[in-house]
Order: structure tokens, then C-alpha cells, then sequence
């Protein structure tokens, strides 16, 4: 390889990495400017094709965050155009990942917006894909098992999410042991799965595995380690552990504050726990406080018409329900079924609760008949 290709690859090495890092920030808007940016400066090299795949992959993911799906599925097929130019050019290890990667795209968009059968169809040709290659047991064979599972737990299925679950722990350590990341993950996830069937006491022992995997094998102050640490928190309220729950959801605020200043996605989802804590324990202002900071912080970083905003507007709604303020409990709502209803549609499973919600609000249903849109968030 000659001096300048060298450089060529380190320069994107590193402009990747520099990606990565932005995405991880959930610094969505920069991502997709980069990438756009790139994207109109590439050759059509083979070379150029296989950076070309991954930027747009960077690029769906980032419009997905952003809520702006039909770009995102654009981008999607635009990618899978160009995968094909790929194959005509590169041998299957090259092409495969690229394909199994936005297959996988494919599948999460699907689920995103509420199509959870078609989203698990996706992930189960790709989990046969990789088979057909000798992937099994592969780490983006376990990946897909777990895209699969949290298709499957969004759908209801939980009896088969969580056997998704248990296949991938079992041959995670068996190949890698117990004391590993992605087994850490799985725990959480198998903590989650219980968390939705609000089977909160099955799920305290998986989030403490977890928990205690992250500690061991990142260090306490590790930002996966927080970020769990608050997982185990929204067990914790399940259980109705209000003190034990806070303070989990109150170090993960000050870690991601330090950590990102104070606009952060992992800040606005701990404020949004935080206040169901504080609201089931009767502190009704403090909660005020900590839903509208929550939605502050996602309406800056996601824009104000994406539907994690409304699941924030569902929330600060069912507080001000409590209180005896339903004019203006209405008025959340009534925003929260717009974003929803333009956003996943009529028929998501969120849009349906928060118009229940709603109704509840204007017939003075009591409180405690109403359910919240995702509360906690695990």
C-alpha cells in the first residue's frame, strides 16, 4: 500500500472514531453533519463505497434518534444500494458485517415506530443470515439474538424474549465466561424483560449481576457502570424503594452532569426516574421540578416533536392529574397524542395509552386506575 492510501485510511479511522464518539454523546445534530459532510466529498472508489456504508449507517442511526424516520429509512435503502455495488466488488467478509449492520437498522427502525412482527421477521433473516456464514456464536450473532429479544419484549412476547435471552447467556459463557461485558448485558436486559412484566422481585437479582459485572470489569465511576447503577434503580421503585432508588438516579445526574455539562440525554432520562420516585413518595414539587427539566433536555437534544418528549409530556401530565390540575394536565396530554400520533402512529402501543390517559384525565378517573407511559425507564 503507497504512502497516500496509508494516510487515507488513518484520516478515516479516525473520522470515524471522531463519529463514534459524537454518537455516544447522543450529539445527534453533529453526527448527521459530519456524515453528510463526508458523504459529498467521497469517491466512488470500492474503497470509498465500504466508508460510504458506514457513514450512512451512522446516519440512520442519528435520524432515528432524531425521530425522523422516513430519512431514515431513505438512507437505509440508499445504503442497501450500494451494499449490492460492494458484493459485485469484495469478497463475503467484507460485504457481510456492512449487510448484517443495516439489516439490523432495518429491524430497529421497524420496532421504533411500533411494527414489532415486521421488525422480529427482519431480525430473524439476519440471525439466519449470519448462521448460513458460520456466525453462530459469533459476538454479531449475539448481538442479533438480543435485537431479536427486545423485539420480541416490546411486542408482549416475553416468554420468547426471554428464551432469546437465556440461548445467548448460556453461549456467551460458555465462550467468554461469566466475567464479561456482554454477559453483563444480557443480565441487564433479562432485568428489563421482568421489569416489563413488572415482575420487579425477578428482576432485582439480574440488575444486581449486571450492576456488580460493570463494577467489577469497568470500575465504579465508569459511565456504563452509572448508567446501570440507575438501571437498578427503576427496579428498585418497582419495588417501591423510593430512598434506595433516588439515590441511584441522584449519583447518575451528578456523574453525566460532570461528565457532558447539563444538557445529556442519560441526565434527562435519570430526571425522568427521579421524579416517579419523588411522586410516588407524595413530593409533588420537587417531581414538577424534575419532569420539566427532563423534557427541557429532550426537547434541546431531540427536537420538540419527537415521542420521547411525549412520553415526557405523558408524565409531567399524570402529575399535574394528581394535584388537581386538569386543565393544564389536558393540555400536556393533548400535545403528547399529537407528537405520538405524527410521530409512530394511531395504532403504537404509546399513542393508545396516552389517549387512555387522557380520557382518564378529562372523566376524573382516579389516579391510581390510570397507567403512565413508561414511568421508569429502564
Amino acid at each position: 500500500m503507497s504512502p497516500v492510501m496509508m494516510c487515507n485510511v488513518i484520516d478515516w479511522r479516525r473520522q470515524l472514531e471522531a463519529i463514534n464518539r459524537l454518537q455516544a454523546q447522543q450529539r445527534y445534530a453533529e453526527v448527521e453533519a459530519l456524515c453528510r459532510r463526508h458523504l459529498a466529498n467521497l469517491l466512488t472508489a470500492p474503497a470509498g463505497l465500504v466508508i460510504q456504508v458506514k457513514l450512512q449507517s451512522h446516519l440512520i442511526q442519528s435520524l432515528a434518534a432524531q425521530a425522523r424516520y422516513h430519512e431514515a429509512q431513505a438512507q437505509l435503502q440508499s445504503a442497501q444500494a450500494t451494499l449490492g455495488d460492494i458484493k459485485a466488488v469484495y469478497s463475503i467478509n467484507i460485504s457481510l458485517p456492512l449487510e448484517l449492520k443495516i439489516l439490523s437498522q432495518q429491524g430497529e427502525l421497524l420496532r421504533i415506530q411500533g411494527r414489532y412482527a415486521q421488525a422480529a421477521q427482519i431480525f430473524q433473516q439476519t440471525l439466519q443470515r449470519a448462521e448460513e456464514h458460520g456466525l453462530r456464536r459469533q459476538p454479531c450473532w449475539m448481538t442479533l439474538l438480543n435485537d431479536l429479544a427486545i423485539a420480541y419484549k416490546y411486542w408482549g412476547r416475553f416468554d420468547e424474549a426471554e428464551n432469546l435471552y437465556q440461548t445467548a447467556l448460556v453461549e456467551l459463557i460458555q465462550s467468554h465466561g461469566e466475567q464479561h461485558i456482554e454477559v453483563a448485558a444480557i443480565y441487564h436486559n433479562l432485568a428489563g424483560l421482568n421489569h416489563a412484566r413488572r415482575h420487579h422481585a425477578e428482576a432485582e437479582p439480574y440488575a444486581r449481576k449486571s450492576y456488580q459485572l460493570h463494577v467489577d470489569l469497568l470500575g465504579p465511576q465508569h459511565a456504563k457502570t452509572i448508567a446501570d447503577g440507575a438501571a437498578l434503580g427503576s427496579i428498585l421503585h418497582g419495588l417501591k424503594r423510593w430512598d434506595e432508588a433516588i439515590l441511584y438516579f441522584e449519583t447518575a445526574i451528578a456523574f453525566f452532569e460532570q461528565q457532558f455539562g447539563p444538557v445529556h440525554y442519560e441526565i434527562a432520562i435519570n430526571l425522568n426516574n427521579l421524579a416517579a420516585s419523588l411522586q410516588a413518595k407524595g413530593e409533588f414539587e420537587q417531581a414538577k421540578q424534575a419532569y420539566c427539566r427532563a423534557l427541557e433536555i429532550k426537547e434541546i437534544l431531540l427536537g420538540v416533536n419527537h415521542p420521547d418528549v411525549a412520553i415526557s409530556l405523558n408524565n409531567l401530565a399524570s402529575l399535574l392529574q394528581q394535584t388537581n390540575q386538569l386543565a393544564k394536565a389536558k393540555g400536556r396530554f393533548k400535545r403528547a397524542i399529537s407528537i405520538f400520533e405524527a410521530s409512530i402512529g394511531l395504532n403504537h402501543p404509546n399513542t393508545k395509552l396516552c389517549r387512555k390517559n387522557a380520557a382518564g384525565s378529562l372523566s376524573r378517573t382516579r389516579v391510581d386506575q390510570i397507567d403512565r407511559l413508561c414511568t421508569v425507564q429502564i
